[in-house]
This record gives C-alpha cells, structure tokens and sequence, in this order.
C-alpha cells in the first residue's frame, strides 16, 4: 500500500536507491509496506554484501543519512536495558564517529527500557517509540501483528543474512519478512558455580546434592522459583503443554502434570535458607546474584551469561565454572530441568523521522565489531556465525553451557505471550518459598486452576 507520509516517501525513495544499487548482484524488490517501512519480501535471497570500510559503501550511506537530516541534523532515540546502557553509549561514540559528516550533526538519547518490555511499550504507542530498540525475541510477533517495527532495510538484509546464525535469524523474521537485527544469542539460563565448592561432576548431578553440599559449606544454590521466566522450566519438563500461536496463549497446567511440576518446587523449597534460595527479595536477580557471590552467601546460581562478568570479578575468572541446569526430584525421580532459550533482537520503529539513519544504526550495533566488543565487555554470546566459532568464545564455560541445555530449551516466541506473565504463574513457586514447601495438592490445584483461568480470560 502507498505510504502517505513524507518521511515514508522519503524512506521509499532512499530504500529504491539502496535496491537499485544492488540490482544486478541479485538485489531485492521492495513495495512499501507501511509508515517508515519497505517490505523485504523476496522471491530470492541473493542479495548483494556490503563493507563498511569500503569508500564507495560509506559515501553512500552518509549521502543518504545526509538527505534525511533535518535543517542538518539527525536526532535519534536508543531504547535499552540498564545493564547494557554504559556499553551502549560507548559504541554510539564509535558509530557516531564512522558516520560523521560535515552536512549533519546526530545526536542520539540513549532511554532505559527492559528488553522484556521493549516490544509492548513499542506496540501501545509507535508513533513516540525510539527509532531503535532491544527487545526479546518473542515480542516479535506481536510488534508485526501491530504495524509497529519496520523491515529490516534491504541495504543491509544480505549481510545480515550473511552473517548470522540460521536459528537466530529465524526468530528475527516472520515467514519471508526480516523484521530485526540479531543481537545476542544468550536469552536462556544455564547453571554458575563456584568450582571451590562443586566439582565439574557434582553440578551435573542433581539439585538436591547440590544442595546438600552448599549447605555443608555454609553457602547456598539460587534459583528463582518465584519468576515465570525460570520455573516454567518445571512446567516443561513435566511434561505440560504451553503454547502461544496465532495470538493465543494454551497452557494446561491445572492437571497431575502441574501439580507435579509445582511439588517439585515445593520439595526445592524446603531447604530454603539451608543451602537454597528460591527469591532475590526485592533487590532483583542480578544484584542478588552479585552480592551473594560477593559477600559468599552464593556457591552456584541459575542465571544468564549477563551475569558472567560480575561472578567472575566476585571469586575469579578461575574459580567460576559453568553448566546446563541440574536435574530434580518429580514424580519420584530425578528428570532433567527444562528452561527458556532464545535470543535479543534489534528493531526499528516504524514511524523513525530518520529511518535510514535509524537502519543503519541497527545494523551497526548488530555488526560483528559491535557483537565481539559486547562480548568481551558484557559476557553476552553473539549470533554471529564467524565469532560462534572464535576458539576464545567457545571454550567459555558459558558457551558450552547453553549448548547442553539447547536440547532441554523451549523458544519463548512459541510457547508465552504477555498473558503468560501476568497470569499468576510466577507466584506458584513464590508461594511454596514463603510456605518452605509446605503447601497441599488441594491448595497447589486451586491456585493452577486460577492461574488458567486467568490465561482465558
């Protein structure tokens, strides 16, 4: 459909030049799609690969930036989480500096905003969303559904398509359609140890030994059983059936298996405070996580690769060890603990003032430069495929870790949309932490039938 828009038309334009300019290399075809956005539907996905250190790339990306500025300059707004906003702020510095121009001046405001919730505050209001934003792969669909995040750009869909990993960029498209930038590869959890109180072999055993080892030197293993994002891992692996397809979310949990599920939290629960700890209190898992570590309280903790970097500052890049979760006592046996994998993604705001602009800052901060130097200072696994195989990143304890657990990691996109989160699932390991485990199957069905019920609604 016609845009009717002049930032749109202005964008058509610019993305026709961009395909004109990769025609006769196996280039793209592209009919507007929306405000600010180009679809990237094709009938082939040869398209051409640019170099950023080629000249001739540069001063066409810097002439189109430079058409796109207004009264010379590009204003820009970067969505991203806390954690990662000092990181962020030092690679706009370097993009600013590969771009720069004397016909434009960018400036660009670096906001605070959870990759959890990135995508629905994109969604309730696009018009005011940043030009580029992080957000978890499984907000994807919904921001489609929306209208509310642009294609990725053809003048960079070929290294995109080039450069990642194929599982990354299946989440990053829906059906043909490339909608976002890979970013990391790392949106699951995985088991951190310390190596002074657990041999490589114990934490590939099960929880209830580690636990009783962690208790026997005075330390504790963490696992937050109070936050739907870790214990639904419990829910998987008992075998129930979760699912978010079409908009809609299923999730029979008000069944043996559920119950099953949640009595396992419950018999995890009972050594709350004697070598575990199922909840952060209100400080959040990562300042938790840092702090038990640091202060000695912590001898393992189910995390994520974000965390790296600070474990191994609190006990020493020697003594940290990594591995897939353990097993756990359901139904009378020890059964392999399921969890979440995924993926970060970056997108574009479909109603950008400066979409090329915005495009290309996406594509940067997806860049192999951009991945390696996050790893190196975050700890977060890139999607790109020649880092994938750096010797360095793959001997990283974390690495292997998340490799083992694939098998067990259910994608977020597939299985939970935003009902999920708010339906009471979270509470279900809340409650048997507060009560030591000590709750009744009547009482655990009640609240299971609740939490569905809360899902239908």
């Amino acid at each position: 459909m016609a845009s009717k828009t002049k930032k749109a038309a202005a964008f058509i334009m610019a993305s026709a030049l961009a395909a004109t300019a990769l025609a006769g290399c196996g280039g793209s075809s592209s009919t507007p799609a929306g405000p600010g956005n180009v679809s990237v539907a094709q009938t082939s996905f040869e398209t051409s690969v640019i170099n950023l250190k080629d000249d001739e790339v540069m001063k066409y990306i810097k002439d189109t930036m430079a058409s796109e500025a207004k009264d010379g300059k590009i204003v820009l707004k970067l969505w991203c989480s806390g954690d990662d906003m000092a990181f962020e702020k030092e690679r706009l510095e370097a993009f600013k500096t590969l771009v720069a121009d004397s016909r434009y001046e960018i400036k660009i405001g670096v906001v605070e905003n959870g990759e959890d919730k990135a995508g629905q505050k994109v969604i309730e209001n696009p018009k005011k969303a940043a030009d580029v934003f992080s957000f978890a792969d499984d907000q994807l669909s919904a921001l489609q559904k929306a209208g509310a995040i642009a294609a990725v750009a053809p003048y960079y869909e070929g290294n995109v398509r080039k450069e990642h990993t194929d599982d990354s960029l299946a989440v990053s498209a829906v059906g043909d359609e490339l909608l976002a930038y890979p970013k990391t590869s790392d949106n699951g959890y995985f088991l951190y140890y310390d190596k002074r109180v657990f041999t490589d072999e114990s934490v590939l055993d099960n929880m209830d030994e580690m636990i009783k080892v962690a208790n026997a030197a005075n330390k504790h293993v963490y696992l937050n059983v109070g936050n739907a994002w870790y214990n639904t891992g419990f829910f998987f692996t008992a075998g129930c059936t979760i699912k978010y397809e079409n908009g809609k979310q299923t999730a029979e949990i008000a069944n043996a298996k559920g119950l099953s599920a949640a009595k396992a939290m419950c018999h995890i629960a009972e050594s709350q405070d004697k070598g575990f700890k199922g909840s952060p209190g209100q400080i959040g898992d990562n300042a938790y996580v840092t702090q038990g570590f640091e202060e000695g309280f912590l001898a393992a903790a189910v995390i994520g690769t974000w965390e790296g970097p600070a474990i191994k500052k609190a006990i020493g890049d020697e003594n940290v060890g990594a591995a897939k979760l353990p097993k756990v006592l359901m139904d009378g046996e020890y059964k392999q603990l399921d969890s979440f994998g995924g993926y970060k993604l970056i997108g574009v705001g479909i109603y950008s003032e400066y979409p090329f602009s915005a495009q290309t800052l996406a594509y940067f901060l997806s860049s192999k430069e951009s991945q390696e130097a996050r790893y190196n200072t975050r700890g977060l696994l890139p999607t790109n495929k020649e880092l994938g195989e750096d010797p360095a990143i793959k001997k990283d304890p974390a690495f292997k870790a998340l490799e083992d657990q694939k098998p067990y990691s259910h994608a977020q996109g597939t299985s939970v949309g935003s009902v999920y989160w708010g339906s009471g699932i979270a509470d279900v390991g809340g409650k048997a932490v507060s009560d030591y485990g000590k709750r009744s199957d009547d009482v655990i069905m009640e609240q299971l039938k609740g939490v569905e019920a809360n899902m239908k609604a």
